[in-house]
């Protein structure tokens, strides 16, 4: 079960690990008056990776400590920061993020628990670390206020530099829809990804399941301009390769699986166009210019020693 689309990265670090899982203690890092130790270091779990949930050894397996021990330290040196900013973030706000995670992927919280459970991943553990990404998305909107001046010149300077970017693209799809007006919708889209998720074909789930007159036709819908997607598509169809379905996405209508067959580039797109991602894209780096420079001038101004 993937129970994350776009979500943000939880650092991670390999552990030595004696038997029953009882993690060697020790110091790993001073930065100013806290310390960083081997066993806080096993909270910090990605909570995927390529679609898949993973263990800490697993997903770092062959990592030294030493090469993730930058971002440990860069992650500590924003929680300080909250505590001198007076940041924070609530429980409230932490099941919140749950919430939208359970209704996005069409879960309860105990198939929430036992996904992570399978993967050894404590729910605390798991928790705490949506709270530490948000309280750290919280103190840099501090340094990334949208006070970035971005002028029609800059823009259209970028377009021209990248104009090869701004190719529009087709994906041909096929698509199976389960009409909202079902009143057993949700039941029916979960079980229509259950068969793909078990190797049925997709031609065969949507002549079965889909509420879409392209059923007859295996649910090909044929090309479709990503411009023209509709905002629950665009995000979805990004990730995925031809051959690949997605998971069960809702909008309005009802609930809606995906399957890309093949991409296809089209001309270049028009400045008017791609104006406003041009804008977006611009702010986004100069957003992680002021990210690095912060955190150089936080590690200038701090004691830090690593004890590796």
């Amino acid at each position: 079960m993937k129970i994350f689309t776009v979500i943000c990265l939880v650092f991670a670090l390999s552990l030595p690990v004696l038997s029953q899982g009882e993690v060697v203690d020790r110091v790993v890092a001073i930065v100013n008056d806290d310390i960083i130790t081997l066993k806080e270091t096993e909270k910090y779990v990605p909570v995927e990776k390529q679609g898949q949930f993973v263990s800490v050894n697993e997903y770092v397996r062959g990592i030294r400590l030493r090469e993730k021990m930058d971002f440990l330290i860069d992650d500590l040196l924003i929680r300080q920061q909250a505590k001198k900013l007076a940041v924070s973030v609530s429980d409230k706000d932490a099941d919140a993020i749950v919430e939208s995670i359970k209704k996005q992927h069409l879960i309860t919280e105990d198939e929430l628990k036992q996904q992570l459970a399978k993967d050894h991943i404590n729910y605390k553990d798991f928790y705490d670390g949506l709270k530490a990404n948000l309280l750290r998305t919280r103190v840099l909107a501090r340094i990334n206020a949208p006070d970035v001046t971005v002028t029609e010149t800059d823009l259209r300077d970028y377009y021209n530099r990248h104009l090869a970017e701004f190719k529009d693209e087709e994906y041909r799809l096929s698509h199976i829809f389960i009409s909202a007006k079902r009143q057993d919708a949700q039941v029916r889209a979960v079980a229509a990804y259950g068969q793909l998720k078990q190797g049925k074909g997709f031609e065969l789930v949507a002549k079965e399941y889909s509420d879409d007159p392209s059923a007859d036709k295996g649910g090909d819908i044929g090309y479709i301009r990503k411009e023209d997607l509709i905002p629950e598509f665009k995000g979805a169809v990004h990730f995925l390769t031809p051959g690949s379905f997605s998971q069960v996405l809702q909008s309005n209508y009802g609930f809606h699986i995906l399957r890309l067959a093949e991409v296809r580039t089209g001309d270049t797109m028009p400045f008017e166009a791609v104006k406003q991602r041009i804008q977006e894209r611009i702010v986004q780096e100069q957003s992680q210019k002021r990210y690095k420079d912060y955190i150089d001038g936080l590690r200038k101004a701090s004691y830090i020693e690593v004890k590796l």
